[in-house]
């Protein structure tokens, strides 16, 4: 008679309990008040909107879209729904490419949203859920960044991505590392990429919207 071993625990199931084991008091407080320090600090800086205005971005983690500007990855109202066949046709890579960053806009928000809410909390088990979560999204988005540099009109938000999510991938993973090990110092240090990363990525959500209006006439110009 054939005996089956249970599968055993995932990574991520381990990495969790480890964290368990790990953490004492001092790191959560740590976790618990420099994060949303750093991050309020980050999300609160003041933003200039394309109309000249000024707007702060409020003090959450989420970056929050300056006022003014259509919702990342919506249609402005008002946007023209006949595509001009004169216009330059954009590759269609990089097409999909804006739609994706645009849809993406919103996620990372969240994500943010919920690495907030674990540290305000000083829940150390979803602050690594939720850094983890951050790393992987931001490293699946990458590739987009390439098809973006591919054409002229599209560079200047390329750039801005370049910028950006490497500091969120590396802040994110480091977060989540240094909560696996007990790590203070690496918490506050992934805190303060993490924060970089989110000040370097609010201006790309002045411009994304924009081009993702101009990417979804693209795309029906590319089906005609």
């Amino acid at each position: 008679m054939t005996r089956h071993r249970a599968a055993g625990p995932g990574p991520r199931t381990v990495a969790l309990q480890r964290v368990r084991r790990r953490v004492p008091g001092r790191l959560r407080a740590v976790a618990g008040f420099v994060l949303p320090a750093l991050l309020v600090a980050a999300c609160g800086a003041t933003s200039v909107t394309p109309s000249g205005v000024a707007a702060s971005a409020g003090p959450r983690l989420g970056p929050a879209a300056p006022s003014g500007t259509a919702p990342s990855g919506s249609p402005a109202a008002g946007a023209s729904d006949s595509p001009d066949p004169s216009q330059p046709h954009w590759p269609g890579t990089t097409v999909l490419a804006v739609i994706a960053l645009g849809a993406a806009d919103g996620e990372i928000e969240k994500a943010g949203a919920d690495l907030q809410a674990a540290a305000d909390a000083q829940d150390l088990r979803k602050m690594w859920g939720a850094a983890d979560g951050l790393a992987k999204m931001i490293d699946s988005l990458m590739p987009n960044i390439d098809r973006l540099e591919f054409y002229p009109a599209t560079q200047p938000a390329a750039a801005m991505y370049r910028k950006a999510f490497p500091e969120l991938s590396a802040g994110a993973k480091q977060l989540r590392d240094a909560i696996t090990n007990g790590d203070a110092d690496g918490i506050v240090a992934g805190s303060e990429a993490i924060a970089a990363g989110l000040a370097d990525y609010s201006p790309v959500r002045i411009v994304i919207g924009g081009l993702v209006e101009q990417a979804i006439v693209q795309q029906r110009l590319l089906v005609k």
